[in-house]
């Protein structure tokens, strides 16, 4: 039989820092989609999901306070992609992709975390973990309309789309 090794550790500045600056950047990337997005069902969707990582922040600032730690400063990777979406230099579909695959990251990021955390941990890394499925969900539905539609986040006209499809022409 292998031995399991079943060493648990409260969270790390690093780690928490990590989380929090990720919920911190996607907050502001979902909020500015939120504003500018003519589609009123996609800004909808992005402004909750703006709503989930600032309750998420708010979340982790209470652990970081709780724990007297102080989150480190972390740098996360593709940064200059967060400021591409931004700045309108991806298409709707490549925004898509790139916040399906940030969202999946991050999940993957917090089970390894919750993989190693002791159980006072463990709820708030389910619910992180938790919010990020339900985004990947909901951003792969909207990637499947941009595929579809390749201006579907320009569509002010989106419910009338969704419910009779593209006019024939």
């Amino acid at each position: 039989m292998t031995a399991v090794d079943t060493t648990f550790s409260s969270l790390t500045d690093q780690q928490l820092g990590l989380l929090y600056q990720y919920t911190v950047e996607a907050y502001k990337t979902f909020e500015k989609l939120a504003e500018n997005l003519p589609n009123p069902m996609s800004a909808k969707a992005f402004k909750q999901f703006a709503a989930d990582e600032r309750e998420n922040r708010d979340l982790l600032e209470l652990k970081i306070a709780g724990s007297g730690q102080h989150a480190a400063k972390v740098t996360l990777g593709a940064d200059t992609q967060f400021d591409e979406i931004h700045e309108g230099d991806l298409s709707y579909r490549e925004a898509a992709e790139f916040l399906i695959a940030r969202e999946k990251t991050m999940l993957r990021r917090i089970e390894e975390i919750g993989r190693g955390a002791v159980p006072k941990d463990r709820n708030l890394l389910t619910y992180l973990g938790a919010v990020k499925r339900a985004h990947i969900v909901e951003l792969e539905r909207e990637l499947a309309l941009i595929r579809s539609d390749s201006d579907w986040w320009k569509r002010e006209d989106a419910q009338w789309r969704i419910v009779y499809g593209h006019p024939e022409g």
